[in-house]
């Protein structure tokens, strides 16, 4: 029976029947708000607990900055907002996290959400539910007023975030000064905001705080870390955001090494520490080991924090094999799904899975041209030649750099990129100018390069990057497809006069993807662009080599449609004039000891290193391949045509393997050259390469220059010292145009 039943006319003096009802509030309104958040985000959550930190003595300078400003009092004109910025893996999460323990030591800490890829972490909606949370832990006052709202209106936790944080942060803040209970300056940390699913939200966070830092309706200074993504670039640069903002860059740097090492060494002795086997620290992990592994993380601290972590959560008696199984990673990429490298590798997944799927395409074959046809570690890529031979235009190209910022280092070109050309000279200087000059104009549009190798390693490992990567047979085969349309769009453009290429047209820019705008630069990035084209689709690119293992069937007799005349016109022309092109620059793209033309031959040679790497067996697989699609023939000009030379033809694909020479047509007609190669007693794999003359030929040079060009190769043959047929030790191979 109700105790006041029938009861009127009376006044209750005491607050205890409230205040029992209103302790209910709270704690229902505890749970609510409890499930509402994601407590693993906090700072010092369990989850967290291989979370990244700062190894003491590491990284002192950005965390005393940051702690200076986050205790700074008012009158210092410190700014509310602090944005601490860099690419992926430079140790913004560790910084964060120290700088969020020292706080909550010195009491100036009032919340941390850290952002992350796994699990609720990525949640937007979660967000200031859980700001809410953690204050009402700290706050016992603003704990009674939160959590009475959220009891009475339990909606409050699913609206729209800026109606989040109004109820669930300004109100109950502003309702405890007007109750004289006023809360002092705290500082709220935010660690990769990049890392939050929605794109959107991230933009729409940094405007509710700087919202309430114009409005002065909280109390807090904000802390957040984050990549440079594009669309955050341009949240902090608008005005209303930038005149409150400190903003303060992390570098990848090697300068970061000894720092590195300390966070290596105090990890290990940690891990010895937790087994109780402090007494191997003098000896495990040696000093070689400690320097392998400084030298792979390359200033990115996210890789010393993988593999301490990696390392740590293996059992006790494994620590040590675990640790073998790292540095062999180092040398050789793991395969394996326990990869140390898969905190790195979600991260990369992440920051792919958010390109949009029309930028897809063309940033596969970015990637696959930079990871595959070339040195993949801190390699320049120059845009203006790059772009043009994959066809990519300039929006495209642009649009994939501001999503990718976190993994891609795109450079603008140099002011000063076209100075020393004007109208009148430049026409002859394309032909004949310096190295540094011509180095200008290959920076035209700038250069890309990846931050780092790891994401260069993760794009070509399938175990890896998965949908995402590079090396893929598919993706092989759209890059050639794209390369070899390239070259005979490119090759369209000219018209063989002589010994010299003649373009077709007076407006060079109408055939680039990324033009310059100014015809003779344009006039030399689309011979460029024909001469990279050419070296790129060559027998002896050694990246072709891996390209043609992967190729399909029906994509590989598309390179017998090639026209291989004007290609080796190309780059014999860049060669023979002086200024053009070095030996070295040559040698840079065949990987050849020599790289010489004579006349209307191109003359290579293999020594060395560049001879130990050459896979005989891949070769002689690639040569069947090309005879078998019908790019390569065997040539007998003695025989004619008709069944000897067919007969001899399939004798010499049958017993390709066990030949020491081979003389092949490559290409049909008058689109055609000689291509010869031979392993020779001194183990240098050489190449002669020549353009046929069948007569008919109304493009090719007169007769005189074929006679010469045949005596070039039967000369070259012979000062080569090359085999009598017996010996299988070396590879000469030549190009001829005659």
């Amino acid at each position: 029976m109700p105790a006041f039943q029938g009861a009127h006319d009376f006044v209750i003096e005491k607050a205890e029947f409230n205040s029992h009802i209103r302790n209910g509030h709270v704690s229902d309104g505890i749970v609510i708000l409890y499930e509402a958040s994601t407590p693993e985000a906090a700072f010092d959550a369990k989850e967290r607990s291989y979370a990244p930190s700062c190894y003491p003595g590491t990284r002192e300078q950005y965390i005393g900055d940051i702690t200076n400003w986050a205790t700074a009092s008012n009158s210092d004109d410190a700014m509310p907002l602090f944005w601490m910025k860099g690419p992926a893996g430079v140790g913004k999460s560790a910084i964060a996290q120290t700088c969020a323990e020292k706080l909550q030591e010195s009491n100036h800490l009032a919340a941390a959400f850290f952002f992350s890829i796994n699990g609720r972490r990525n949640d937007h909606t979660r967000f200031f539910p859980t700001l809410a949370h953690q204050l009402s832990a700290l706050l016992p006052h603003y704990r009674e007023i939160v959590t009475s709202k959220v009891a009475i209106d339990r909606t409050l936790v699913d609206k729209t975030m800026p109606v989040q944080f109004k109820s669930l942060i300004v109100e109950p803040l502003q309702e405890l000064k007007e109750k004289g209970r006023e809360v002092q300056q705290r500082t709220i940390v935010i660690d990769g905001l990049d890392e939050c699913t929605s794109r959107a939200a991230q933009v729409e966070i940094i405007e509710i705080i700087v919202s309430s830092i114009r409005a002065g309706s909280t109390p807090f200074r904000w802390a957040i870390f984050s990549r440079e993504e594009a669309h955050i670039i341009d949240a902090f640069k608008a005005p209303p955001v930038s005149i409150y903002t400190q903003s303060v860059f992390l570098p990848i740097s090697r300068e970061a090494d000894g720092e590195i090492e300390a966070y290596l060494r105090g990890g290990f002795i940690n891990i010895l520490r937790r087994r109780d086997f402090l007494d191997l620290a003098s000896s495990w992990p040696s000093e070689e080991d400690i320097q392998k592994l400084v030298e792979a993380a390359a200033g990115l601290f996210a890789h010393p924090a993988t593999v301490i972590r990696f390392i740590d959560n293996h059992p006790s008696s494994d620590f040590r094999q675990t640790l073998k199984s790292v540095l062999i990673s180092i040398a050789s990429p793991s395969s394996q799904l326990d990869s140390p490298y898969a905190e790195l590798d979600s991260l990369y997944t992440l920051i792919l899975q958010r390109v949009p799927e029309d930028l897809l395409p063309s940033m596969q074959l970015l990637f696959s041209n930079m990871a595959l046809y070339g040195a993949r570690e801190h390699t320049s890529w120059n845009i203006a030649i790059t772009c043009n031979i994959l066809g990519i235009p300039e929006f495209i190209f642009r649009r994939i750099c501001q999503h990718l910022r976190a993994v891609i280092a795109f450079q603008l070109p140099p002011a000063d990129a076209l100075d020393g050309f004007n109208d009148q000279k430049t026409l002859f200087l394309l032909y004949n100018i310096n190295s540094t000059l011509r180095n200008k104009l290959f920076k035209v549009h700038g250069t890309l390069s990846f931050h780092h190798k790891s994401f260069a390693d993760f794009l070509v490992d399938p175990t890896r990057s998965s949908d995402f990567c590079v090396s893929t047979p598919a993706i092989c085969n759209s890059l050639l497809d794209r390369v070899i349309q390239q070259q005979k769009h490119y090759a369209s453009g000219y018209l063989i006069q002589g010994f010299s290429l003649v373009p077709l047209g007076d407006n060079s820019s109408s055939s680039l993807a990324w033009p310059q705008g100014w015809e003779p630069i344009d006039f030399f990035l689309k011979h460029e662009t024909f001469l990279s084209l050419s070296y790129c689709l060559s027998h002896d690119y050694r990246p072709l080599y891996r390209s043609l293992e992967a190729v399909s069937s029906t994509l590989l007799p598309k390179l017998a449609q090639l026209d291989y005349r004007k290609s080796l016109v190309s780059r014999a022309l860049q060669n023979g004039l002086p200024g053009l092109r070095t030996d070295a620059d040559a040698t840079a793209h065949f990987r050849a000891g020599v790289c010489k033309f004579f006349g209307s031959s191109e003359f290579s040679c293999l020594e060395g290193d560049d001879y130990e790497e050459l896979d005989f067996a891949s070769f002689y697989k690639i040569i069947n391949k090309l005879e078998a699609a019908g790019v390569a023939r065997a040539w007998y000009p003695w025989l004619g045509s008709g069944r000897a030379s067919s007969f001899f033809h399939s004798f010499s694909r049958s017993e390709s393997q066990n030949k020491n020479s081979g003389l092949y047509e490559l290409g049909y007609g008058e689109k055609s050259v000689i291509w010869y190669w031979e392993f020779d007693s001194e183990k240098r794999p050489i190449n002669l390469q020549c353009g046929r003359d069948d007569g008919d030929n109304k493009e090719g040079t007169d007769e005189e220059d074929s006679v010469d060009g045949e005596t070039e190769i039967e000369d070259e043959y012979t000062n080569a010292g090359g085999s009598d047929g017996d010996e299988d030790e070396g590879m000469i191979g030549n190009d001829c145009l005659g």
